[in-house]
């Protein structure tokens, strides 16, 4: 992505002139590519070819293949304080033992967001006064959550989300079987955040996408009946009208920030349809969380986004 190949440009600099501090905190948004970024950092450091990373050398290899024995990667990609301080004492256990293959040891911290705070307290000590041959490369998708003895021993980066235009161009590059107005709408549905848009894309979510971008025209063109047979087939469980709800909402607000702007945008919402149908939205997705039917969510939603775009039931 662009954004990431900016920064990639700014560590290759800092390594090439010796200016790489031992601990990287890489800060973004989910789905922008940290975990990418901190993977070919860790090539960077230890690929021995001229052009660094090579991304085919037998380093390389073994850092992408996650079997290289100076590599060590902890991800806490999961629940808030779900990064304990086992895994601190496992790097501190390893920590001052000196490299199997090369020259430095590389220890690689995901989503650091997710630490407790006893876990966050045991890493300080490491970062503090690591032996010459650590380094530490670290995610987190927002700095504020981590304690300031934290970020004051890291040198921070962000990493900004692409934007749609831009995400829209890598989504048609890398699903070529996508149109150029879907791979538009995803772009459009996750605010231009790459990850998030193509994993909806690689996991079947396509065609919600597209009912929840079509569902004010349907709705102004009288297909209540339609609308509410089409989710009925593709939302028929709580978690996908919960996604359908999400996306409709996301799109119509970015379209009616898009009108209200006098920018162009796929699907014609006004800023005060996209108000009301982000408060309708907000009342469905309270009454799925309270157990409520989900047919009877459908309907009501259907019935008060009708008023909205002047559909007819």
């Amino acid at each position: 992505m662009p954004g990431r190949k900016e920064l990639e440009k700014t560590l290759s600099a800092a390594i090439g002139e010796g200016l790489l501090s031992h601990a990287v905190l890489i800060e973004g948004e989910k789905g922008t590519g940290k975990r990418e970024l901190a993977i070919w950092l860790a090539k960077a450091l230890l690929c021995k070819s001229a052009k660094r990373p090579c991304g085919s050398c037998a380093v390389c290899r073994k850092i992408e293949d996650g079997n290289h024995p100076d590599v060590e990667i902890y991800d806490g990609s999961g629940f808030a304080r779900s990064f304990h301080i086992e895994s601190i004492r496992e790097i501190k256990n390893s920590l001052w033992l000196a490299p199997n293959e090369s020259e430095q040891k590389v220890y690689i911290l995901l989503e650091i967001q997710n630490m407790t705070a006893e876990a966050q307290n045991a890493l300080l000590k490491s970062l503090e006064e690591p032996p010459e041959h650590a380094r530490f490369i670290m995610t987190c998708d927002n700095r504020r959550s981590l304690l300031d003895t934290i970020i004051s021993r890291a040198t921070v980066y962000t990493l900004e989300p692409p934007t749609r235009e831009e995400c829209e161009r890598e989504l048609e590059k890398r699903f070529p079987e996508i149109s150029s107005e879907e791979a538009r709408l995803a772009a459009i549905a996750f605010g231009g955040n790459f990850g998030a848009a193509s994993d909806a894309i690689g996991g079947g979510k396509t065609e919600i996408i597209n009912l929840a971008a079509k569902t004010p025209e349907l709705l102004r063109k009288g297909n209540t009946y339609e609308l509410a047979a089409k989710l009925a087939a593709l939302a028929a469980e709580r978690t996908a009208l919960l996604e359908y709800f999400e996306l409709l909402g996301n799109i119509a607000g970015r379209c009616g920030i898009d009108k209200a702007a006098g920018r162009t945008a796929p699907v014609r919402v006004s800023p005060a349809e996209a108000v009301r149908t982000m408060e309708i939205i907000g009342r469905g997705k309270e009454a799925l969380l309270q157990n409520c039917s989900v047919e009877l969510v459908q309907s009501w939603v259907c019935m008060e986004l009708s008023a909205v775009f002047g559909g007819n039931l």
